[in-house]
């Protein structure tokens, strides 16, 4: 009858409710997620099941397919029951995986689901695949099959054939699934471990790479909270409130300078704030930006490089370094003193662009470069280390600059402009030395990166040839709507577009070398100085 599906599965469900009512598990403890739920109704449920037990009493939650995927519940679960087993595996599988997946917290899931009167017996002394025990159960699983193929018009023929012939021949002991589908599916399963650990490799050396640019880039947390409040102040919006986390653990270390509570942003800044509220109690959460913090924790966001709010800020940097307006909020110059200078010394910051064959962009970084000015003229300053100790190590910010400094500081660059740009060209022409390699390397990885792809799927394509040509499956490659002779004319052009597509894979690696070739012949640098920095001798301002 029309919604007898939905009537007998709400009736499952308030069948299961008064069980765990009568067990004392009703009430505030007890929610469930329907197909009828409103997505924002679903929202509030799944807020409540995954919110800390210290701001939510929901401990069970009770649901149909709806909450088969798309949704994550593995905050605080790490038990799953299945009611029943669905005809299709992969419901089953995403169902595990609402709560088995990336962030549990328990280091052990545990799934329920039915099993056979006999499982028990048969699991100690049984054979692995034998029926006797089960007839019950599979006639269950048949009598679904068959409904299935009333319902689709087609069911898995290997899941059909194996089934019927359970049924009949289940008076035999001896009979067994067939073992050769799973073996099958134990090679590709081999392949697949192989390829996953061929990728944890991919991975960690990325994340050596991820950690090698924060340190080069000084993308530390501290660093990214400063860049925000600058461009806070530069966009005339109140700075982010310096905030202590309660019960952090010694993991986390201090929250000084990366915790913090934002304040109200109007206009477009108010972006920043989504996401910021509490899923259930709505309270607007601070934000952090180390990672370390976030660990296991509810109360408080990672404002991590692509946040809205640090974004808007790094796109506000941005206009304001490269604005050729007159009135600037952001200055490219920069006052600094220092015990450990005895002569003023200027550092530049010059933005590198390596440009290749095709004018595309190959490297872009920012390069430091600067010296000594003293009496007898500018002296450069040879080693990346000093010149960096000297920027962020050895030196403060002099917020307040007299004028007479100003005038001198002025009167110095000005009278040491060539010299000072010949010391960036200089350095810019030692980094692009260093950077050949490297460029180098990184055409032969892109070469050999889409030849490897190109390879494989040339082999993939040999193997479905092979297979096609040794014995055509058309029911495995077509629908079962089509007759006995378009699915055979279907399988021909799908084997004439493989051949095709293979014929075309040679020519494809030569053009593709060829254009990786190109892009990468006759780099080219440009250097655009970007900010001056005065460290200033203590003295002298004193």
């Amino acid at each position: 009858s029309k919604g007898g599906i939905g009537v007998y599965l709400h009736i499952t469900l308030a069948w299961l409710q008064n069980i765990l009512t009568s067990h004392g598990y009703g009430g505030d403890r007890l929610m469930t997620i329907v197909g009828s739920m409103k997505s924002e109704e679903r929202e509030e449920v799944k807020a409540a099941f995954q919110a800390s037990p210290n701001l939510s009493p929901v401990r069970i939650l009770l649901a149909t397919d709806a909450a088969s995927e798309g949704i994550d519940l593995q905050n605080y679960c790490n038990n799953l029951i299945h009611v029943e087993i669905p005809w299709n595996p992969n419901v089953m599988e995403q169902r595990n995986g609402r709560i088995d997946r990336h962030g549990q917290k328990a280091d052990h899931v545990t799934i329920y689901h039915p099993v056979g009167k006999d499982y028990e017996t048969k699991r100690t002394v049984g054979k692995i695949g034998d029926l006797e025990g089960d007839q019950e159960y599979l006639w269950r699983v048949a009598k679904k099959v068959n409904e299935i193929r009333n319902d689709l018009g087609s069911v898995g023929t290997v899941i059909v054939e194996q089934i019927e012939k359970a049924m009949l021949n289940g008076a035999s002991t001896d009979l067994e699934l067939d073992s050769e589908s799973v073996k099958d599916r134990k090679r590709k399963a081999d392949a697949y471990i192989k390829e996953d650990r061929d990728i944890k490799t991919r991975i960690d050396r990325l994340h050596s790479r991820l950690l090698e640019s924060r340190r080069e880039f000084r993308l530390w947390p501290k660093d990214v909270a400063q860049a925000v409040n600058v461009a806070l102040k530069v966009a005339n919006k109140p700075s982010l409130i310096p905030y202590e986390l309660p019960n952090l653990s010694t993991k986390g270390g201090s929250t000084e300078g990366v915790v913090f509570k934002v304040p109200e942003l109007p206009g477009s800044w108010g972006r920043a704030l989504a996401g910021l509220e509490h899923p259930l109690t709505k309270e607007r959460r601070p934000i952090t930006f180390s990672e370390l913090l976030v660990d296991k924790r509810e109360d408080v966001v990672l404002a991590h490089l692509n946040h809205k709010l640090v974004q808007l800020s790094l796109r506000l940097l941005r206009e304001e370094i490269w604005n050729l307006n007159d009135v600037k909020l952001l200055h490219r110059v920069a006052f600094k003193t220092s015990s450990k200078v005895e002569d003023p010394t200027v550092l530049i910051l010059s933005r590198l662009v390596i440009t290749g064959g095709d004018h595309r962009r190959l490297h872009e970084e920012l390069i430091i470069s600067g010296g000594e000015i003293r009496s007898s003229g500018h002296k450069r300053i040879e080693t990346l280390a000093t010149l960096n100790s000297l920027l962020y190590t050895y030196s403060k910010p002099l917020d307040a600059v007299p004028t007479q400094i100003l005038d001198i500081a002025r009167r110095l660059f000005e009278t040491n402009t060539d010299a000072l740009m010949k010391t960036v060209d200089a350095r810019s022409k030692t980094r692009m030395e260093s950077l050949l390699k490297k460029i180098e390397e990184q055409k032969h990885d892109e070469i050999r990166n889409i030849e490897t792809i190109l390879d494989e799927l040339a082999e993939g394509i040999r193997s479905e040839l092979n297979e096609a040509n040794a014995e055509p499956k058309p029911e495995n490659l077509t629908f079962d709507f089509y007759k006995e002779d378009e699915k055979y004319a279907q399988v021909q052009r799908d084997v004439d577009a493989l051949k095709r597509r293979l014929e075309q894979i040679p020519e494809e690696k030569i053009k593709e070398r060829e254009a990786i070739e190109l892009r990468y012949s006759s780099p080219v640098q440009r250097t655009f100085p970007v900010a001056v920095i005065f460290i200033l001798p203590e003295s002298m301002i004193k």
